[in-house]
């Protein structure tokens, strides 16, 4: 037999050894892996008190370990992996998201990150693991479940399987990318997040003053407190650097800027710093902050998509959008319900058009207005035009006066109190129905001036909108042969027509005291129903 040469013999020993190493290599991999899985598995099958209670949800826990046999997540053969490191810097920045990074075990893992032993790894697993299952949660549906009662909130919170979630975020090409998708995609909770950013640093750089007690400022005056309004206008960008020739003169360009910050807050627009604009521009930045973050809740407990047609009605911002692609085609101002009669928020599809409506009276309004002003003057429905019917089908009604009203309950009352089309019919000319559990619906009024009022909250819960005639054209574009000019001429004749809408769109009644507009300038306006103070 032939001797193998000594570049043939090198050759075969390197390989034998290299094969070597590398088993033993992979066998370590293999011993630490199991190591930490065997931590793990004792950690949850025998957990101690405090483990427990420092996690949301230990059965989800407890179970999803169970299902994947405890082997680690967050550690490759006793490495911390990328997915550890990128999850850890997500919770860190947890408030870019309007939330609390301490509410994520942040402290405790910082404390386990440097140089963990298996144990530690087997600790960092279980915290990072229940780390997403409450980030995911909180950032993807809302950190609470809105109280009907309080909030009046009547749409669906989304529904969501945490443990799902961490199965479809370990199966991603990119776990960084899909952990910045949980959050709404909403252009709405967007801009809202990038106002929250902008606010955290004007309240770490304490750039943002208050205003002392002081007399109403004006354009034309000079005031010793005219400076530091200006400072106050440029914070929040309503004022515009400019030179100015004399810093204690209330001038043009300050008027104006007063006037810009007026509108942002729901303010009378007249430049002058009365009392109302004062309280406005003494609100902390602290406070603000907060008021974004309830409203990045609100955003959370929304549907993922909202449709690329839809409606959507701000009660807090007295104000009404149509919208298409995330552009706005137009806006305008409505009337929402009064402090006792809130208009919910809730949502439905709008399906009909009515063209000079009768006034069916809710039985709430028959009990609680109309019946006590009957009882105090005997021709007050008479003169509403308000006709007392016994049979609707029939157009049968009866005398006012013949009724006994105070003989009667809502459990017992035999009528219904109809109002017919007409100029003093609070539905006006025209009324939009939507899909909703409470009558709610969007219409004309006839008391115009309201719209002129900077704090609009007058009816008994239904929509008054400004233009309903830019409404209905709008929504009977699918509808062949209507026009303005033929919606204009149903409106103005007296009799009641129905229109069903080829195309129909959401509508969303929503209640959101901040958000940021096109011009991305964030508005704040006030609580009206006080439904910010129960988020707290």
């Amino acid at each position: 037999m032939a001797h193998a040469s000594p570049a043939i013999l090198y050759y075969l020993t390197i390989t034998i050894l290299g094969t070597v190493q590398l088993v033993w290599y992979e066998d370590v991999r293999a011993n630490e892996t199991d190591a930490v899985r065997i931590e793990i598995r004792k950690q949850i099958i025998t957990p101690e008190t405090a483990a427990t209670e420092m996690m949301r949800d230990w059965s989800s826990i407890e179970s999803y370990y169970q299902k994947r046999n405890y082997v680690p997540i967050w550690s490759d053969a006793g490495v911390l992996n990328n997915r550890a490191v990128q999850l850890r810097q997500t919770l860190h920045v947890a408030d870019q998201e309007g939330l609390n990074p301490v509410d994520y075990h942040t402290e405790t893992i910082d404390q386990l990150w440097r140089h963990p032993c298996v144990g530690d790894l087997a600790a960092l697993d279980i915290l990072l693991t229940d780390a997403f299952f409450r980030y995911a949660l909180d950032v993807h549906r809302g950190r609470s479940t809105p109280d009907q009662e309080v909030q009046k909130w009547y749409i669906d919170v989304p529904k969501i399987n945490v443990t799902v979630l961490l199965d479809l975020a370990l199966n991603s090409k990119d776990f960084e990318k899909y952990l910045q998708q949980l959050p709404p995609a909403h252009l709405g909770y967007q801009r809202l997040r990038e106002a929250l950013k902008k606010l955290q640093r004007i309240a770490n750089s304490k750039a943002w003053k208050t205003m002392p007690p002081g007399p109403s400022l004006r354009e034309g005056m000079q005031h010793a407190q005219v400076p530091l309004l200006r400072q106050r206008l440029l914070t929040d960008d309503s004022l515009n650097m400019r030179m100015t020739k004399d810093i204690h003169e209330f001038d043009q360009s300050l008027s104006y800027a007063v006037q810009r910050f007026q509108v942002r807050h729901g303010l009378k627009m007249d430049g002058v710093v009365g009392p109302a604009t004062r309280a406005a521009l003494n609100v902390s930045v602290q406070n603000r902050i907060k008021q974004v973050q309830r409203n990045m809740e609100r955003w959370r407990w929304l549907p993922r998509t909202l449709g690329n047609r839809y409606i959507v009605v701000n009660s807090a911002a007295y104000n009404l959008a149509v919208i298409e692609n995330e552009q706005i085609l137009f806006t305008m101002w409505v009337v929402i319900g009064e402090e006792q009669r809130q208009t919910p928020v809730v949502s439905g599809t709008m399906h009909t058009i009515v063209f000079n409506p009768y006034w069916t009276v809710p039985m709430k309004l028959v009990f609680e207005d109309l019946i006590p002003a009957q009882l105090k003057n005997p021709k007050y429905l008479q003169r509403k035009n308000i006709r007392v019917m016994r049979n609707l089908a029939k157009n049968l009604d009866v005398n006012p006066a013949n009724v006994d009203w105070s003989a009667y309950t809502v459990d017992n009352f035999p009528y219904v109190l109809r109002q017919d089309p007409g100029p003093e019919n609070p539905l006006g000319r025209i009324k939009f129905l939507f899909s909703n559990p409470f009558e709610v619906y969007l219409h004309d009024t006839p008391k115009r001036y309201l719209f002129d009022k900077s704090k609009r909250a007058f009816s008994a819960g239904c929509i008054r909108i400004e233009n309903p005639l830019q409404l209905a054209d709008f929504l009977l574009a699918g509808n062949p042969g209507w026009d303005v000019a033929r919606i204009s001429e149903a409106m103005s004749v007296q009799d009641t027509q129905e229109v069903d809408l080829k195309q129909r769109i959401p509508v969303y009644l929503l209640y959101l005291t901040s958000w940021v507009g096109e011009d991305d300038i964030i508005y704040f306006y006030d609580d009206v129903y006080g439904r910010d103070k129960s988020l707290e």
